[in-house]
């Protein structure tokens, strides 16, 4: 965002923008700003674990509008530990053998990647490509491996007693009773024979580390200063690592944001031990999916994931619906009939963000709007006042064309271009959202909300009261091969002026078109399908 547009626009309210002030506030001499997000990958990274990299991404995005140069970095911690098998995971039996060992270190039990870990990685970063998100990764294994925290653990194992210290005092904050052991060391780490993390260690001072394998008994001398198997503990791992990288901003879920918790005690350990501040912090909540409430959790399976999403959202309606959330809110992701308000919503506010300013009061509502969807944008844009807005369909009533199309993406667009609803320029984003729109319909729409054009005419004994409305209505389609759902309206509404009882004739028709009671509204479908398709389907019945 130019310097020009900021004058112009000055009510960047959005939290994404007050996370960034604060940023460079508290880095004011930083000449890049880190900012950071992580998981481990020890199962199907999900929707909620996706809030997290999305928060970021919209914090960069923020922090880049104000032309700040800006390091995304995006941690893979897949030198954690295996500790729970998914439930829906294929070969159960070798995954439980591997239980213990580092994620990077299990077999990928699908085939496809070099390890489970690999597996995981590779599907979320593929799914988030088309949201316009592009962290920098890094793989923590590798890290650790390549000796790149070596520094960093000497420093933690040197300061263990003031380690100790401070996590001992955070346990006294929240009434724990129980204190970490004055031989506690903050190590831990795989055995390089069995592989399990079962270990207990001596250390010397330096860079050598006595490990001892409680699972199979091996014992060794590790010399980490060039890399090894050992690694930090989560709560000291976490402040090495902002240290390290001097991340700058970094936001935490609710269960990392209480007194006394991981980000609590990080605040200490990377002050005393590291030299560095803490990063600006945005806690946040969870994000379920509507209908199995609480935390969503990988190790349950079935989760829902973010290519999942992207077969309903189109990729800046997904955005929008976490930027238009202040981190803090507890939301669902709703697959049923919310699917419909929601896309409203979404073309709602386009339409008041491209709205031209007047001085008013509903200039704060249409700022509001305008910086929501910049931020959602992909790929990342501005919008200006007045500028014309672009062509959405509304999701209902592509939902109506696109089933008496039977699906089919390509004429569906065509009638809209032939209607004049869709200029051929808008035709990419068209077709993205009618992909989107078939997928929910086939997918999760309500059994009555789904219809099908028959493809067979059939021949039914019409009532006598019914047969001579029929009659109207094929004459009426025989007089014009190509009505407009105005003039069938006009027609219809005659119908019910001269005494025809339409509650009692639409099911006659419904049925002799889609093989039930109910439907879209006539005029719609009937103007949709044109005579040529409904004539066939409605003249069998009159004999």
């Amino acid at each position: 965002m130019t310097g020009e547009r900021r004058a112009r626009d000055p009510y960047l309210n959005h939290w994404a923008d007050h996370a960034a002030d604060k940023t460079l506030r508290a880095h004011p001499d930083v000449k890049r700003i880190v900012v950071a997000a992580g998981i481990t990958p020890s199962g199907v990274v999900h929707i909620g674990n996706f809030r997290e990299v999305i928060t970021v991404d919209l914090v960069a995005r923020a922090l880049r509008a104000r032309g700040v140069e800006v390091r995304f970095i995006y941690s893979w911690d897949d030198f954690d530990v295996f500790r729970k098998v998914p439930k829906d995971a294929p070969q159960q039996e070798m995954l439980q053998g591997e239980l213990g060992k580092s994620i990077a270190d299990v077999p990928d039990p699908w085939g496809t990647h070099e390890s489970y870990a690999a597996h995981n990685i590779a599907r979320f970063e593929e799914s988030i490509a088309p949201l316009g998100i592009e962290p920098e990764f890094i793989r923590q294994h590798r890290m650790y491996r390549a000796g790149k925290y070596a520094a960093g653990i000497r420093s933690a194992l040197q300061n263990a007693a003031v380690i100790r210290d401070l996590l001992n005092a955070a346990r006294e904050a929240t009434g724990a009773r129980t204190r970490i052991a004055d031989d506690w060391l903050p190590l831990a780490g795989f055995c390089t024979r069995c592989g399990k993390d079962d270990l207990s260690f001596d250390y010397d001072g330096e860079w050598t580390v006595q490990v001892h394998c409680n699972g199979c008994g091996h014992d060794e001398a590790v010399d980490f200063e060039n890399g090894s198997d050992l690694k930090l503990p989560w709560r000291v791992d976490w402040p090495m690592r902002w240290g390290y990288e001097k991340v700058c901003f970094e936001p935490g879920g609710k269960d990392h944001s209480s007194a006394g918790g991981s980000y609590d005690t990080a605040k200490g350990i990377v002050r005393d031990i590291y030299g560095w501040v803490a990063p600006e912090y945005v806690g946040y909540d969870f994000v379920s999916a509507k209908g199995q409430g609480g935390k969503l959790s990988s190790s349950k399976g079935g989760v829902v994931d973010v290519t999942t999403c992207l077969e309903v959202y189109e990729p800046e309606v997904l955005r929008w619906l976490f930027a238009g959330y202040r981190p803090n809110t507890e939301f669902a992701i709703s697959f049923d009939l919310d699917v419909i308000k929601l896309y409203e919503d979404y073309d709602r506010t386009v339409r008041l963000a491209h709205e031209a300013e007047d001085g008013g009061k509903k200039d704060k509502k249409r700022q509001t709007a305008r910086r929501t969807l910049e931020l959602a944008s992909v790929p990342e844009r501005t919008i200006e006042p007045g500028s014309t807005p672009p062509t959405l369909i509304a999701f209902r009533h592509l939902s109506t064309v696109l089933q008496t199309f039977d699906g089919d993406i390509a004429a569906t667009g065509d009638y809209f271009v032939a209607t004049g609803e869709l200029p051929e320029a808008d035709r990419a984003r068209f077709e993205q959202r009618a992909r989107c729109v078939w997928n929910w319909v086939e997918q999760y729409a309500p059994e009555d909300f789904r219809y099908r054009i028959r493809t067979e005419p059939v021949t039914r004994d019409i009532p006598e009261d019914q047969r001579e409305p029929l009659r109207r209505l094929v004459e009426i389609l025989r007089a014009d091969a190509n009505p407009t759902e105005t003039d069938l309206g006009g027609k219809m509404s005659e119908m019910s002026k001269s005494g025809v009882d339409m509650k009692a004739f639409f099911p006659v028709v419904y049925d002799l078109l889609l093989g039930r009671d109910r439907g879209p509204k006539m005029s719609t479908l009937l103007a949709i399908m044109t005579p040529a398709k409904a004539l066939p389907l409605l003249e069998p019945s009159l004999g």
